[in-house]
Formats: structure tokens, sequence, C-alpha cells
């Protein structure tokens, strides 16, 4: 019923396999695998037809089960270039603004700069994540690296793609940005044994 969860295990335990193994074959089993998951999870469980029918068509019910992303897409479009300002938006209108629509709430008070401006700073962090992965001193070593930096990759681009409806909605947080104990504990201690990684790499 996780659609989040499920989408983000998946994808590490691809990466992980593909980066140990180099088999090309293990990304094509897993994209089908993927696919069969979505299809049956489609069939068996409302939350995850609810959620894909309204991915795509949310104007069918825009006030009713697509009111989310409505009002996401909608705020976005009222960031404009350079956002309406720091505390000008409102992001009360879009539903769960702190956690699952922050990306939402950011480019509307700061625009598209704004929203370049985060993903620079998370494409930084994938790119160091993957250099300590590459320079680690040992293989368990190397293979943590690269799997924590795709727990992080995953999750953003799971949570940025549902806001701007490029995905369905999942329910992820968006790592180091979004509201929630559990989350920020998460992310701090993914980039904590990177930096370990990478100190003994250096050392």
């Amino acid at each position: 019923r996780d659609l989040g969860t499920s989408t983000i295990f998946l994808f590490l335990y691809a990466a992980i396999v593909y980066i140990a193994s180099g088999n090309k074959r293990i990304l094509l089993l897993s994209g089908l695998a993927f696919l069969l998951a979505a299809v049956v999870g489609y069939s068996l469980f409302d939350v995850v037809r609810l959620r894909v029918e309204a991915w795509s068509d949310p104007w069918t019910d825009p006030s009713g089960r697509s009111y989310q992303i409505v009002q996401s897409l909608l705020a976005i479009a009222n960031g404009g270039l350079l956002g309406r300002g720091p505390g000008l938006g409102s992001p009360g209108l879009v539903p769960v603004p702190h956690s699952d629509f922050i990306f939402v709430s950011i480019v509307e008070e700061s625009g598209l700069l704004g929203a370049l401006g985060l993903l620079l700073l998370l494409g930084l962090v994938t790119v160091r994540g993957l250099r300590t992965a590459l320079r680690a001193p040992d293989s368990f070593r190397r293979f943590l690296a690269a799997g924590l930096t795709a727990y992080l990759v995953s999750q953003s681009i799971l949570i940025i793609g549902g806001n701007l409806r490029l995905l369905p909605l999942t329910g992820v947080t968006l790592p180091f940005v979004s509201y929630g104990g559990s989350s920020l504990l998460t992310s701090y201690l993914a980039l904590f044994f990177m930096l370990v990684i990478s100190d003994q790499e250096q050392a």
C-alpha cells in the first residue's frame, strides 16, 4: 500500500546489486518488477488507484481526490521566476506544506531560481556521495556510500516529481528540507556515514 517506500526499496536493491555486479540485466528486471508491482497495487489497493488517477488527470476532480496536486500546481505557477518573496506565499492552501509539499512552498516563495538552487544543492550532495563511493578504501564502504547516495537521490526524485506532477504522489519526505524528526535523523545519519567514509579515504 505504501507506494513511496516500496519504490525506494526496489530502487535501492537494483542500484546496489547493479553496482556490485555490473550486470545491466538487473536494471531491466527491476524495471519490469516495478511495473508488475504497480499494476498489482493499482488492481488491489484503492489508495494506489486513487493516487494514479489523480496524477493522470487531476482536473476531473480538482476539489476532491486531486485537490493536493491541483493546489501544488497552482502554487508553483504563482511563484513565477523570482517568487512572491519570503513569507509572502500561501502554503496553507496546499495540504501538508511543511512535509509532503515543502518543495511547492519553497518554489512559491522563491520562484524558479529558488527551485534551481535547491536542485543544485541536491546535485552537489549526489556528486560528492558518488565521488566518496568511488574513492572508498574497500568494497563494503564503497557500496555503503553508493547506497546512501541512491537513498537520498531516489527520495528527492520521488517527492519533487510528485509535487511537479511528473510522478504520482508517494508521500515521502524531501531529505534535509521536510519537517519531521525521523526523516531528518535518517538523512543526517546517511550524511554522517558518508563523511566518515570520505575521511577514511583521505587518511
